[in-house]
């Protein structure tokens, strides 16, 4: 092996071990949360009423140990008289391709996709609690996500066991996020609310297929935080994929978020 990757390692494990102990580390103002057990993706909008007590939920459960909790805000609801501040296109097709994957003929908000295995209410807490031990991720499954801050870049280690079937084989996604937001809404169904969001996703792109040996990415931390116009943080996951094309059980994931200095 050589040096530089052999530090590449290093500082893994090092960040591994301080997270385990502390429940997350910093390093120049950036927190690593590690492990993660539970991939939580709710599907909202700023101009849903019925989303707020989602939105409320998901927040109490981000601060939970092992929670990456995302919140990816559709476009659908747009037209009912408020343009939900976080919303894209892009977000309402991640919620289409999880349908396609339940068998589901419709979608709605706000739905909560557990660890990319099944899709409940988002604000049924009750039977999400339920769900949880059910769905956790498997460390034994022999996929893993890394991320370790070296110098202005973040590197990510991603690799899997599983090979894939239908010849899909995992992918790894990058999401990027605001931290906490404060919206006022003047119009549609909650004008004259101030509605806080947590881990709203700014964008999500697959970096590649996670395969044979690992797969490792550089990104520069500047393009991921706010300092660089970018956002609080990011998650790197690993998901399966369907012979279909479609999103399948989430494999592992990280989470780091950048703090101000």
């Amino acid at each position: 092996m050589s040096r530089p990757a052999i530090r590449r390692v290093l500082c893994l494990l090092t960040a591994l071990a301080a997270a385990c102990l502390a429940g997350g580390a910093t390093y120049g103002g950036e927190r690593i949360k590690q492990p993660i057990t539970h991939v939580l993706e709710l599907f909202t909008s700023q101009g849903c009423s019925t989303c707020v007590p989602a939105d409320q939920l998901l927040t109490r459960i981000a601060e939970e140990p092992g929670m990456l909790a995302l919140s990816y805000h559709v476009d659908y609801w747009d037209y009912i008289g408020w343009r939900d501040t976080f919303g894209s296109p892009q977000n309402t097709e991640r919620q289409r391709a999880y349908a396609k994957a339940f068998h589901e003929s419709t979608i709605y908000t706000p739905e909560l996709v557990i660890n990319g295995r099944t899709g409940v209410v988002g604000s049924h807490e009750k039977k999400i609690r339920k769900m949880l031990p059910r769905t956790a991720l498997d460390p034994a499954g022999g996929s893993s996500v890394g991320l370790s801050v070296e110098g202005d870049r973040l590197h990510i280690v991603a690799k899997t066991a599983s090979a894939g079937s239908g010849g899909h084989g995992p992918v790894l996604m990058l999401v990027t996020f605001d931290d906490r937001s404060e919206t006022e809404v003047d119009r549609g169904e909650n004008r004259g609310h101030t509605l806080i969001n947590t881990h709203s996703v700014r964008d999500w792109r697959i970096m590649g297929l996670v395969s044979g040996k690992p797969l490792e990415v550089d990104l520069p931390i500047a393009t991921l935080t706010k300092r660089g116009n970018g956002s609080d943080g990011c998650a790197a996951i690993i998901q399966s994929v369907t012979p279909d094309g479609l999103p399948g059980p989430i494999l592992a994931a990280s989470l780091i978020e950048f703090d101000d200095e």
